[in-house]
Formats: structure tokens, C-alpha cells, sequence
């Protein structure tokens, strides 16, 4: 991962990153998702990841407040 990447988002719920992704993309914010999802031991070790760009942070985690995640 590049270093000057922020992640804004950690979590488990499909759903709820694909919303903030939507959200993201609305607001005109470039985002890279990383998914370390295990298909072996599917809803045990799911993780879904999304960075920013570190000049976007503050706009990010702004859009992430305003969807009361």
C-alpha cells in the first residue's frame, strides 16, 4: 500500500462499505478497497478496507459521519 493512503473505513459489513463506496463516489473522492475476505471461513475473518488519499482524509471521514456509520 502506498504511503500517503489513509484508511477511513474498517469493517465486516459488505453492505455498509458498499454504501460508504456510493458515498464516496457522490462526493467525487477516489477510493482503493482492500477486501480480506477468507473464502474458507466465510463471516469469520471478513475484513473490508478503504483507503483515501491523504489529502481526501478529512473530506472522507466527513462524508463517513454524515451516514452516521
Amino acid at each position: 500500500m502506498e504511503d500517503n493512503r489513509k484508511k477511513v473505513f474498517s469493517g465486516t459489513s459488505h453492505v455498509q462499505a458498499m454504501g460508504f463506496r456510493n458515498a464516496l463516489t457522490e462526493a467525487g473522492i477516489t477510493y482503493h478497497e482492500l477486501d480480506k475476505s477468507d473464502s474458507s471461513y466465510v463471516g469469520l475473518f471478513d475484513e473490508i478496507q478503504i483507503y483515501v488519499d491523504a489529502k481526501d482524509e478529512a473530506a472522507a471521514l466527513d462524508v463517513l459521519k454524515a451516514l452516521k456509520y
